[in-house]
C-alpha cells in the first residue's frame, strides 16, 4: 500500500479506480470480520491496528486518487475520443440537420437542450454524488421541457440528474452551453473506465461532438459568437473565477497568486458543500501540505470561515465536530 501511496502516477492510474473507497474506509466494516472473534486477545489488539492503518492509508490514496492531474485527464480522453471516432457513429444530430438545411437559432437552442437530455438518460451523471436540496431547488425543469420534444417521458430521477449536471456547466453569452471539462475531470476519472457501460462511453463522445456541431452552426447565424465557442481546456471560459462581489477564501497560501487563487477558492467551495467534516478536514490538510492553503491554529477561525464558503452548521457540522477531525 505504502508503494502505492509514494508513486505520483497512482493520481491518474486505473489500478486503485476499482477499489470501493465507501466501504474500505469504514473501519466498522473491517471490523466487523470474525477474524477479531479470536480468544487471544493480544492478537486481536495487534491486527485491530494493522486495520486502522489500512484504512487511514486508504484515505490517504483516495485524497491522492482524487487531485486529478487535467493536463494528463484531457490527454487521455482525447485518445479516446480519438479511438472512438475511427468506428461508425450516425450521429442524430447529422440526421436532424438534413432534415433542417436552414435551422433557426431557435431550433438549435432546442437541439441543445435535447442532445443534453438524452444524455443524462444515458445516465453519464448517475454515479456522481446526490444533490442537495438546495442544487435541486435550482433546475429549472419546465425550461427543459420546452426545448424537448413534446410527450417525451423524462425518468423519475431526471431532475437530479439535471442538478449534477449544473455543477459542471455554464453558459457562454446567451446561446452556448457548455461543459467544463476542468470540473468533472474527477468524476470521470473515478468512474468512466470501471462503472461506464461501452454505451454510455460512446454517449459521452458524441455529446462532445455533436455539442461542437450545434455551436459551429449557432456560429453561422451569429458570427459574433465566434469568440465565445471555443472548448479547450486553455481557452475555456473559467467559471472557478470568483464573481466580483465574492470575497475569495481567507486562508489561500501566500505563495499562491493569479488564477489559481480563484481555482482554489472554487475547489473549497465544492468540498465543503458536498463532503462530511471528516473529509473536509482530510482535504484541507492535504492542501496545507500542497502549499495551497495555509490554515490557522485556530479550529474555530476556520471553522467560520468554511461557514461562510458554504459548508452546513447544523447536525455533524457542529464546531466540537470539526475540532475533532481538524488538522488530523
Amino acid at each position: 500500500m505504502q508503494r502505492l501511496l509514494d508513486k505520483p502516477e497512482m493520481r491518474s492510474c486505473r489500478i486503485p479506480l476499482v477499489i470501493d473507497f465507501e466501504r474500505m474506509t469504514d473501519l466498522d466494516y473491517w471490523m466487523k470480520s470474525k477474524l477479531f472473534s479470536v480468544d487471544n486477545e493480544s492478537d486481536c489488539k495487534a491486527l485491530k491496528q494493522k486495520m486502522v492503518k489500512l484504512v487511514n492509508m486508504l484515505r490517504e490514496l483516495q485524497m491522492k486518487i482524487l487531485q486529478v492531474d487535467t493536463d494528463y485527464a484531457e490527454k487521455l480522453f482525447k485518445r479516446m475520443a480519438a479511438r472512438l471516432a475511427k468506428s461508425a457513429h450516425n450521429l442524430d444530430y447529422k440526421l436532424w440537420r438534413l432534415r433542417h438545411k436552414h435551422p433557426t437559432m431557435k431550433e438549435l437552442e432546442r437541439q441543445q437542450v435535447q442532445l443534453t437530455a438524452n444524455m443524462l438518460i444515458n445516465g453519464i451523471l448517475a454515479y456522481d454524488e446526490m444533490p442537495t436540496g438546495d442544487e435541486i431547488a435550482e433546475v429549472k425543469l419546465e425550461l427543459v421541457k420546452k426545448g424537448i420534444k413534446h410527450g417525451q417521458q423524462l425518468p423519475d430521477n431526471f431532475e437530479v440528474e439535471c442538478a449534477k449536471l449544473r455543477r459542471y456547466s455554464y453558459w457562454k453569452g446567451e446561446h452556448l452551453f457548455m461543459i467544463n471539462y476542468q470540473l468533472i475531470y474527477t468524476y470521470l476519472f473515478s468512474h468512466c473506465f470501471e462503472k461506464f457501460t461501452e454505451k454510455q462511453r460512446i454517449s459521452l463522445f458524441e455529446y462532445d461532438m455533436q455539442l461542437k456541431m450545434i455551436h459551429e452552426d449557432m456560429v453561422r447565424l451569429k458570427p459574433e459568437l465566434e469568440h465565445l465557442k471555443d472548448g479547450s481546456v486553455k481557452h475555456r471560459l473559467d467559471i472557478n473565477k470568483h464573481e466580483p462581489h465574492e470575497e475569495l477564501f481567507h486562508f489561500i497560501h501566500p505563495s499562491v497568486s493569479g488564477e489559481r487563487e480563484c481555482e482554489i477558492h472554487e475547489e473549497v467551495k465544492r468540498l465543503v458543500k458536498r463532503q462530511g467534516i471528516q473529509e473536509i478536514c482530510m482535504y484541507l490538510y492535504q492542501l496545507s501540505i500542497e502549499k495551497k492553503v495555509l490554515l490557522p491554529q485556530n479550529a474555530e477561525k476556520t471553522y467560520k470561515e468554511l461557514v461562510r464558503m458554504g459548508m452546513p452548521n447544523g447536525d455533524g457540522y457542529s464546531l466540537k465536530t470539526f475540532m475533532k477531525y481538524y488538522k488530523r
